[in-house]
């Protein structure tokens, strides 16, 4: 069955527009500051038009940032609804990320967001089931993708997560044959150099890591979806400036003074990755050049300890 699915022939490949460049913002979840910390859904609005003023493309919602795994499937889809209604009132690019969760749950909010105001979907792989083969890769992604035909479709490879690894320009050449919604990937530093055999004019590939913008850009890559553009979405625009026009003096010194500020901020790791970010964000956000809204803390039970 899995070699007829690479036998099957597909529709035309949908065009890749050449907006999907610049900087986005994998943005955070807010939540309340009760015992089971609600949802918080008012701050979005703010959220984004604050985003829009410094610059900032697009935003990533539901992802590993925005602990889109610790969500119920309600929370998800309010979550991206909201999201929806204001990046199109901003004019922001949205990708929404619809993974990390079981399949008929994947495929439940796939639907869902076919019918939205977004313009990419970004899928983690099967985190239980965990692809051994390109064929069952693929074909989990096949099977996602289809139920979200009106958008782009982008794998979130984040190996260190899914303990999935595979020759991207392989990924690409069967993904392409039987998706034609596929577009590219978001990927994590440790997959730049792999990644940048398959950078093409036709396809989307977003770095994910912050500490890596101007070496990134050095390599080819014109897109970068990071957590940092929260906190420091002009300096971030301002590295990304220049190395378009070829200052590397200047992204070279603004690239090391945001890596300072991202050890400042980080205090052991990745394993307090999120709470680091988001206790950073909300202090920008009481700054004087900040917009007055809380994201709160992680979700307590997204990481267990006794």
């Amino acid at each position: 069955m899995m070699q007829s699915l690479f036998r099957a022939s597909v529709s035309a490949k949908k065009p890749v527009p050449s907006d999907f460049k610049g900087i986005f913002a994998s943005v955070f979840t807010s939540f309340q500051s009760d015992e089971n910390q609600t949802l918080q859904l008012s701050y979005i609005e703010e959220y984004a038009v604050w985003l829009k003023e410094r610059h900032i493309k697009g935003v990533l919602v539901n992802s590993t940032t925005g602990e889109g795994p610790v969500l119920g499937l309600i929370e998800r889809k309010l979550n991206a609804e909201a999201w929806s209604r204001a990046c199109k009132k901003c004019s922001l690019l949205m990708m929404l990320q619809i993974g990390g969760a079981p399949l008929p749950d994947v495929l439940d909010l796939a639907r869902h967001a076919n019918d939205l105001h977004i313009h990419a979907v970004v899928c983690i792989g099967e985190l239980f089931y965990v692809p051994t083969k390109m064929e069952q890769l693929v074909g989990y992604c096949k099977i996602v993708a289809e139920k979200c035909a009106n958008h782009f479709f982008l794998y979130y490879h984040l190996p260190e997560l899914t303990k999935v690894k595979f020759n991207p320009e392989e990924f690409f050449s069967r993904a392409e044959m039987v998706i034609p919604t596929f577009a590219g990937l978001v990927c994590t530093q440790t997959e730049l150099m792999t990644a940048i055999k398959c950078l093409t004019e036709d396809r989307i590939i977003l770095m994910g890591d912050s500490k890596m913008l101007a070496s990134g850009m050095l390599m080819g890559f014109d897109a970068a979806i990071m957590t940092v553009a929260n906190m420091e979405p002009i300096l971030m625009k301002e590295i990304y400036d220049a190395m378009l026009r070829k200052d590397l003096k200047t992204a070279k010194t603004k690239q090391h003074y945001l890596n300072q500020l991202i050890r400042n901020h980080v205090t052991k790791g990745k394993s307090s990755w999120i709470s680091d970010m988001k206790k950073w964000f909300n202090e920008r956000m009481r700054s004087s050049d900040g917009c007055g809204i809380y994201v709160g803390t992680p979700r307590k039970f997204g990481v267990y300890e006794l």
